[in-house]
């Protein structure tokens, strides 16, 4: 039986599988924390002092039971530990909380697997704590002790001679590679010369390539005001044709009572709607509709929207004695019609201020500056600016905080920094796929203004945040990006004596740029 071979009594009869190395007993001695198991994990021999510093039943009992792996991650299992022999294992006491740091070592013969290490501390003064002391590592009979020497010189120098082998291979591909690098980088310092040199004219080709990744979104925030300005000249013009020779006579024929009707509807649908569910305006549609019926009102459905749609969604019962003429009806008709009209007025209004906004924005963001002198500028009108050319990128699922304090003009190259907050809040939208939270911060902090730009993307991998401001380095696919963005943005900041910084985790990039006022 494999039990009473592994014992560890020192009357032990010589066993079979070690007669080429060390006997059992001899073998505990020797290495004092190993232990034996078998395929059911059932530990059959261990060293002395493992035997001592661990509970009671260790011999006999499951490995499970003892020790768990911390390291490589895998199965208490015999064949998977079979596979893994060859690997360093870390085991840990589930009870004592001891480490141990070793080989297996399979004996096919017994089909048993040898663990074959020793105690892992860190600091001397844990060993006290497991009962431990520093003369159970060693066994200090000189025999044993020189074989152990003797094979660790003989390991120690055939591991000095590969790697000799290997560090002169290494180095002739070293030297080989130096060279390739030395060559690529006397073509870089060339191109950046003439990077360097052309900057100015680098700074406005990327304005203007943004721009022109702007022109779709833009010609659709003109294009949408443009629409309802049409469509409201479209109605305005129908109402005019329909009614214009009708309406002397209508207004001539109108009675007191009717007049007043008349006033009293257009001044209740020139009023701000009653903000309601739409629940709630079923509920009061269907019992307008109940009034009307009972008060028999032909039509009462169509005359119940007539009145929602002029804002008269309560106290339909004052309006029924004049529904019940041809005249009040006839008011009522006409009174919707002027409130269509007045509604289309509005909205043509509404909607040229907003191209005007667009026109505005765009012709502050293609200005060129060519005298190449500083100006005063407000960062944060500068700012809307951009938000304003990127409203089409904006409005469908991104949500911009503005945190606005008050802060004084700053002297600058305006064309220039607003080529930085274009960057900085492109690069934002892009992380975010255009969804998400866009925090904008301006603020004076002592002699500077300062300016955050934050946004929930994915965040910058932290082995990429030491080259984002590096020419040509960018993270987009090809043909997305050219890698000179915040190049361009470092050099103009930089140019204005002021600092960019950033900080990066998942759900939170935030650039911070630092204008000086002086």
């Amino acid at each position: 039986m494999i039990s009473s071979q592994l014992s560890t009594e020192s009357s032990a009869p010589s066993i079979n599988p070690f007669e080429r190395s060390l006997p059992p007993d001899c073998f505990a001695k020797i290495f004092p924390f190993h232990f034996v198991f078998n395929r059911n994990l059932e530990i059959l021999q261990a060293g002395e002092v493992l035997q001592r510093i661990s509970p009671e039943g260790l011999i006999g009992g499951k490995l499970d039971q003892f020790f768990q792996i911390q390291r490589p991650k895998v199965a208490l299992d015999f064949d998977t530990l079979l596979k893994r022999s060859k690997k360093l294992f870390l085991l840990e006491a589930l009870v004592q909380g001891f480490q141990l740091k070793g080989q297996l070592m399979h004996v096919q013969a017994e089909d048993v697997m040898f663990f074959i290490g020793s105690l892992w501390v860190t600091d001397l003064s844990h060993l006290k704590n497991y009962g431990v002391k520093l003369q159970d590592f060693a066994t200090h009979e000189p025999t044993s002790d020189f074989l152990y020497l003797l094979q660790a010189k003989s390991t120690a120098l055939a591991d000095t001679t590969k790697l000799a082998e290997e560090l002169t291979s290494k180095q002739a591909e070293l030297e080989q590679t130096l060279q390739m690098v030395q060559e690529k980088n006397d073509n870089l310092q060339t191109a950046l010369k003439q990077l360097e040199a052309t900057q100015d004219q680098l700074i406005q080709s990327e304005k203007m390539a943004a721009l022109g990744q702007l022109i779709a979104g833009i010609a659709h925030e003109i294009n949408t005001p443009l629409g309802a300005i049409r469509s409201s000249v479209e109605n305005i013009a129908d109402f005019l044709e329909r009614n214009l020779d009708t309406l002397p006579s209508f207004f001539q024929n109108l009675t007191q009572e009717c007049n007043q009707f008349f006033a009293d509807l257009l001044h209740s649908a020139s009023q701000d709607r009653l903000i309601l569910s739409s629940r709630e305006k079923r509920k009061l549609k269907r019992r307008n509709i109940r009034v009307l019926e009972a008060e028999g009102i032909d039509q009462p459905d169509d005359m119940a929207d007539t009145l929602a749609e002029l804002n008269c969604l309560e106290g339909v019962e004052a309006f029924v004695p004049l529904l019940q003429s041809p005249a009040g009806r006839q008011t009522i008709q006409m009174a919707y019609q002027f409130s269509t009209l007045l509604n289309s007025t509005k909205t043509i209004k509404t909607a040229t201020d907003k191209a005007a906004k667009v026109v505005f924005a765009l012709k502050s963001y293609s200005h060129f500056d060519h005298t190449g002198s500083k100006s005063e500028t407000n960062l944060i009108h500068d700012i809307e600016t951009v938000l304003t050319l990127y409203q089409s990128q904006l409005k469908n699922g991104v949500e911009v905080i503005r945190n606005y304090a008050p802060i004084p003009k700053v002297a600058c190259f305006q064309d220039e920094l607003s080529q930085v907050w274009t960057n900085l809040i492109h690069n934002a939208l892009q992380a975010m796929d255009y969804q998400g939270i866009l925090i904008l911060d301006v603020k004076q902090q002592n002699n500077q203004v300062q300016v955050n730009i934050t946004d929930s993307g994915q965040g910058i991998p932290a082995e990429v945040m030491p080259k984002i401001f590096q020419p040509f380095f960018t993270t987009k696919p090809p043909g997305e990006g050219s890698g000179l963005g915040l190049d361009i943005v470092n050099k103009i900041v930089t140019k204005h004596e002021g600092e960019i910084s950033v900080e990066s985790k998942p759900g939170k990039t935030q650039f911070t740029v630092s204008i000086p006022l002086s």
